[in-house]
C-alpha cells in the first residue's frame, strides 16, 4: 500500500538544483544593466557654470588692472558669485563615467569673451559690458533649450541679470 504523498525528496532536490543552475546560467548570459540616462540639461548647467566663472575671471582681471573701479565692480562681481552658487549642480551628483562621454552633443553656445587688460577705465568697462552681453545671450539661448523648467527659469533669470549689467557699467 503505497500512498502517493507527493513528490519524493529526491525529485524536490533535483528540481531545486536544476532551478539554481538555470538561474545562475541565465544571469551569466543576460545583457548588463544599461547605464542611467544622461540628463541633457547637465551640459547646459555646466556651460552656465563656465560662463559665470569666465565672468568672474574677467572682473578679477579688470579689478587688478584698474583698482579704482573696485567700489563700482564689486557688487556686480558678487552677483556672479551668487549666480555661480545657484547654477552649480549639487555636490552629491556623481561624476559621469567614461561611457557617459558618448552623450549627444549640445549645440554650441557662445563663450564669454576674455576681457583684455585694458589700459583705460573706459576700455575695461566696455570689455566687461561686451562679456556681460555675450553671457546674457548665451544664458537666454540655454534657457530655451532646457527641458527642466526650474533650470530654464534660472537660466532666464541669469540672462536678465547679465543683460542689466552693461547699464551699470556704462
Amino acid at each position: 500500500m503505497s500512498a502517493d504523498l507527493g513528490p519524493s525528496r529526491r525529485r524536490v532536490l533535483t528540481a531545486a538544483g536544476a532551478a539554481v543552475l538555470a538561474s545562475a546560467l541565465s544571469s551569466c548570459t543576460s545583457e548588463p544593466a544599461p547605464p542611467p540616462p544622461i540628463d541633457p540639461d547637465d551640459a547646459l548647467r555646466d556651460a552656465a557654470v563656465e560662463r559665470e566663472q569666465s565672468l568672474l575671471q574677467a572682473y578679477d582681471a579688470v579689478l587688478l588692472a584698474v583698482p579704482e573701479l573696485t567700489a563700482r565692480l564689486l557688487p556686480l562681481r558678487d552677483q556672479h558669485l551668487e549666480h555661480l552658487s545657484a547654477v552649480r549642480p549639487p555636490v552629491a551628483t556623481p561624476l559621469p563615467s567614461a561611457s557617459a562621454s558618448a552623450s549627444p552633443p549640445v549645440a554650441s553656445v557662445p563663450e564669454v569673451p576674455a576681457v583684455p587688460l585694458a589700459p583705460t577705465t573706459a576700455e575695461a568697462l566696455a570689455g566687461l559690458a561686451a562679456a556681460e552681453r555675450t553671457a546674457a545671450s548665451a544664458h537666454a539661448l540655454a534657457a530655451l533649450r532646457a527641458a527642466d523648467r526650474p533650470l530654464a527659469g534660472l537660466l532666464a533669470s541669469l540672462s536678465a541679470s547679465e543683460a542689466s549689467h552693461p547699464v551699470a557699467l556704462s
